[in-house]
């Protein structure tokens, strides 16, 4: 598998644990209680920070590109 295979794989799982994070919020949105949904929640935080600090370090890896427009 290519670095780039690999990068398009792991940019895919991070969008689907984003969309699974915004269905975790519905639990308290709906006044559910337990234990079950503290945890989920908290995890989806932990998550969501996770996937935070790994676009920050994926933006500031990038290659740099001269943005004057001269050739």
């Amino acid at each position: 598998m290519s670095k780039g295979d690999e990068r398009r794989i792991w940019v895919a799982l991070e969008d689907l644990f984003i969309l699974l994070s915004i269905f975790a919020l519905w639990p308290v949105i709906l006044g559910w209680e337990g234990w079950v949904w503290e945890v989920l929640k908290y995890l989806a935080v932990a998550g969501l920070v996770w996937i935070f600090v790994r676009r920050v370090r994926r933006y500031q890896r990038r290659p740099k590109v001269d943005g004057s427009g001269s050739d």
